[in-house]
């Protein structure tokens, strides 16, 4: 490998959906051969009629605390709202809400639509703000934008400690219409034909699996990715702790859940087995 191109060799997995094109360009600049088997698609709720009726109750009974789990959830329900009319009395409701934030992303939005944030993981965990509010005393009502996965494995852990958590969802994530392509890459981490697989978002893992378990293959899926066969490359601890309780192992996690951090620290990866070779 030349230090321009550092991955020439390495043929790369890539799971995601949202900024899959961004992903592939950056993999390729660094010479990697791609094979993207998307695992997974944004099913949009923004027209959802229970999204409408969320929003209105907490226009009319606004919550005391606004628990945002993306910046993609909160820009895609500022959006819907603006275009029903509703977009300036919630951001003046949300405006006046002790808001938490799960991540940087989040955090990020949070300040573009005029939210200031009072408090945010340290981990970006879940689990994490469940404990602060929790440890703070609880609240009474409380909002809280889901993540697109289980609503009530989220919803749950503040119901213990809040009066009322009401839950917003924006969107959800479904298997992608057409599994061929995951189901390819299924094929190929079997079979040791790919050097790494990248997952962006911890239900890219999740689908991944569910793609092999359909597929009678689960097992040999899990044990491929050690991280000595193929080499299970994640965006940041959130999604690597999911990939761990699936029972893969020898993770690659950049320090700044970030896509070009995490294709820098494959890059990193990658560099001892050519000053070896």
């Amino acid at each position: 490998m030349t230090e321009s191109l550092p991955l020439t060799g390495w043929r790369v997995g890539v799971t995601a959906d949202r900024r899959s094109d961004a992903q592939l360009d950056v993999l390729r600049r660094r010479g990697a051969e791609v094979l993207h088997g998307c695992t997974m698609k944004t099913v949009n709720l923004a027209r959802d009629e229970r999204l409408l009726e969320v929003s209105r109750r907490l226009v009319a009974d606004p919550p005391d605390t606004l628990v945002l789990e993306t910046g993609m959830g909160l820009t895609m329900w500022l959006e819907a709202m603006d275009e029903v009319g509703m977009g300036t009395d919630l951001r003046t409701v949300l405006s006046r809400c002790e808001v938490i934030a799960r991540g940087p992303k989040a955090i990020s939005a949070a300040r573009r639509a005029g939210l200031e944030v009072a408090w945010s993981a340290p981990g970006e965990r879940f689990a994490e703000i469940a404990a602060h509010v929790a440890d703070t005393g609880g609240r009474g009502r409380i909002a809280l934008q889901l993540d697109g996965t289980n609503e009530e494995v989220l919803v749950a852990p503040l119901a213990a400690t809040c009066g009322e958590v009401i839950a917003v969802p924006v969107y959800r994530w479904a298997l992608p219409d057409d599994t061929g392509p995951a189901r390819a890459l299924v094929e190929a981490i079997c079979a040791g034909e790919v050097g790494a697989v990248t997952f962006t978002t911890k239900q890219a893992a999740v689908h991944l699996v569910d793609i092999a378990v359909a597929m009678g293959r689960r097992d040999e899926l899990v044990a491929a990715l050690d991280g000595r066969r193929v080499v299970p490359v994640s965006v940041g601890p959130v999604c690597s702790a999911t990939m761990r309780a699936l029972g893969m192992s020898g993770l690659v996690e950049p320090q700044r859940a970030r896509l070009v951090a995490m294709v820098d620290a494959l890059v990193d990866h990658a560099r001892p087995s050519d000053s070896a070779a």
